[in-house]
Parts: structure tokens; sequence; C-alpha cells
């Protein structure tokens, strides 16, 4: 790994701890105020619906310099979660208040992400994709099971308002490394003169970005089937937090979430040389598989946390192929635009799936709709062996089944 992708990874890894305190301190001061499934629900979802824009961002990310998109991101977003330690300390953090600063500072992160995924392209050879891309999982994912598991003391012990504080430090933190240290070639895009107005040439990238992700069409039906997947999930995953008795019980549960995850990103390469039309149905039958006897076996000690760790070590493995299919799957100088707008739409329903969850949770339990939301995984493996543009990806992942 070059020096410059390491940099990228240590801005990662710090932007993922920060991430990582404020959004469980955040969940877990609305439950300690409200004890409203309905609030919690409607906080994932909040979280959630930044992905939903990311496609505005595409033209930005493949026209102007990546480092200052870095840069400014983390610094502002550091900056909104200095307001929120601000309002916390002084009593005057009231929740609509608290959910605008946390979507505008979530909006700036995930601006992040598909920046960070064009610069991996561009210094990555192809067939390094996919390693590179778990060596990045696995640095930041070994972090989340840390962040994870102490979460639920230092919550307890230090309290959310040092949380808050701490974290607008790194996130502050992190935009200098990136300014000062990280230093990247530029696109073919950044060098090009421009001739028209930023607003017009905006609307152009956007305009021919869009039309290069709607030729690809296998590319396209995959996402779709992704995208039901997530609303299933985001549903049972809202009530975590509600079947959690305590701040270290949630911390347990994502714990399971990161080390099944973390597994996942290791054995990603390992299974990378099967065909997609074998390896993608039988993670998708195994994660659903784990995740539903997760919850039917909830009243048996570690059990279940056991499951869901299985479970997710195969959503783990999906991640990073999804990943990786974007990357092999556009034509150069379109990865910024073309991760942009998948990644809307594979959040696109997310936050329906997390608010759903929120509403039904209030009249049924949360074990129950956990229940539910693990058959995603099962409808998604039936719905690709029986898509006839899906069915034919006999070919392993580092080959692009797109035109170019």
């Amino acid at each position: 790994m070059n020096r410059q992708l390491l940099i990228l990874l240590i801005g990662r890894i710090i932007t993922n701890f920060a991430d990582s305190f404020y959004m469980i301190a955040t969940i877990w001061y609305v439950k300690s105020a409200t004890a409203s499934p309905f609030l919690i629900g409607l906080t994932s979802a909040v979280a959630i619906m930044p992905v939903t824009i990311q496609f505005l961002y595409g033209p930005i990310i493949d026209r102007f310099s990546k480092r200052k998109i870095l840069y400014f991101a983390m610094v502002g977003q550091g900056v909104l979660v200095s307001v929120i330690s601000v309002l916390y300390f002084t009593n005057l953090l009231w929740l609509p208040l608290l959910f605008s600063l946390m979507f505008l500072a979530l909006s700036l992160s995930e601006c992040t992400y598909p920046t960070e995924s064009a610069l991996i392209e561009s210094l990555t050879p192809r067939d390094k994709l996919t390693k590179v891309n778990s060596i990045f999982a696995f640095s930041y994912q070994t972090l989340d099971i840390i962040c994870d598991a102490v979460s639920g003391i230092l919550i307890a012990f230090i309290g959310l308002g040092l949380i808050y504080v701490t974290n607008s430090v790194l996130l502050i933190g992190t935009g200098m490394l990136f300014l000062f240290y990280l230093k990247v070639p530029r696109s073919k895009k950044e060098t090009e003169v421009q001739t028209l107005s930023i607003i017009k040439q905006y609307k152009e990238d956007f305009k021919e970005g869009f039309l290069v992700v709607k030729k690809r069409h296998t590319l396209l039906s995959m996402v779709i089937g992704i995208v039901g997947m997530n609303v299933m999930a985001t549903m049972g995953i809202a009530m975590l937090p509600v079947i959690s008795d305590s701040s270290m019980e949630y911390g347990f549960w994502l714990t399971a979430i990161s080390l099944g995850t973390l597994t996942g990103t290791i054995l990603s390469s390992k299974v990378e040389k099967f065909a997609l039309n074998r390896i993608l149905p039988a993670l998708s039958l195994w994660s659903g598989l784990f995740w539903l006897l997760a919850f039917v076996l909830i009243e048996v000690s570690i059990v279940p946390y056991m499951l869901f760790a299985l479970s997710w070590m195969g959503i783990g493995i999906l991640s990073i192929f999804v990943q990786t299919l974007i990357q092999v799957n556009l034509p150069k100088g379109y990865i910024g635009i073309g991760f942009a707008f998948i990644s809307s739409l594979l959040g696109s329903l997310s936050p329906l799936g997390y608010f759903l969850g929120g509403v039904i949770g209030e009249f049924t339990s949360g074990r129950y709709l956990l229940v539910i939301s693990g058959i995603g995984y099962l409808i998604f493996a039936v719905y690709f062996l029986a898509n006839p543009l899906l069915k034919k990806l006999n070919k392993p992942l580092s080959v692009s089944f797109e035109e170019s």
C-alpha cells in the first residue's frame, strides 16, 4: 500500500472512530430522554437519510480537488458536532435541533465515502481493488469493534457531553491531516478548462454521470434487489436499542455486528474467485438464516450475539463485493459520480426502513420485528437466482460485466 493510500486509511479510521461514538451517543441520548421506539427509529432514519442525497455530490467529486473536499467535509462535521456538545452542556439540546445538526453533520460525512472510493480506485491496480477495499474495511471495522464494545461503558462513566467534544476535535484534526499530507494526482476533469459557469457545468456533469449509471442495467438490477433487502434489515436494526435493557447490552449487539462484518472483510478476498451467480445468493442465504436464528433463540445466553455475528459475516462480504462491483463496472473518470449515484440508490429507502421500524415497534415487539427483518436476505437470494440478468453472472468479482 502506497503512502497516500495509508494517509487516506488513517483518516478513514479516525473518522470512523468519531462517527461511531457520536452516533451511538445520540441514539442512547434519545432513548434516555424519551424511551420511545418511534423516536429511536426516527433518530436512525435521520442518521441514514444523508445517504439518499449522495448523488448530489457526484459532479463535485469528479470536478474538484478531492483533497479539499475531504478537508472541508471533516472540518464542517467537527464544527457541527461541537455545536451539539455546547447545546448538551447548556441543557438546550432540543430534539428537532439535534436531528437537524446530526443530519447536516452526516450529510458532510456522506460526501467523503464516494470521494475516498474514487481515490482508492485511482491509486490501486484493478486486480488489487478487492484486497485494498478489504484492508480499508478491516482496519476501521477493527476499531468499530473496540468502539462498540466500550461505547456503553464510556457513556455510563464519562458521559455523552465529553464524547461529543472529543469527536469534534478528532474530526477537525482529520481534516487538517488531509489538507496538509494527502497528495493525489488530479483527475482529467479537474485539469479541464471550464468554459461554462459553475452551475451549468454542474448540470452537465450531473446529466452525463446519470446517463453513464443508467446504462449499467445489470448492476442496477443487483442494486434494486439490495435496496429491498436493506429496507427490511433496517426495520429490525432500529429495534436493537429497544430490546436492550442497558447501553452495555446495546453495545454487545453492535459488537456482534462489527465482529461479524470484520470477519467478512477478511474472508472477502478469499472467496472473490467464485462466480457471482453462486457466491452472492449463497451469502444472502447464510446471512438470513443466522439472523433469524439469533432472534428465535434470543433467550439463550450469549448464543444470539454469536449467531448475529455469523449473519453479519456474510453481510460484510456482500458489502465489500458491492463496493468492488461498482468500482469495476464504472468507466474511469466517472467513479466519483457513479459511486455517489449508486450509493444514494442503495440507501434511498433505508430511512423508510428505520421509520417503519419505529412505527411498527410502537405496536409490536422489537424481537418480532427483528425476526421478520431477517427474511429480507432470504428474499434477495431468491431474487438473484430468479433475475435473468443476474443469474448469467458466471464470472468472478474482478471481471467487469458491463460495457465500457
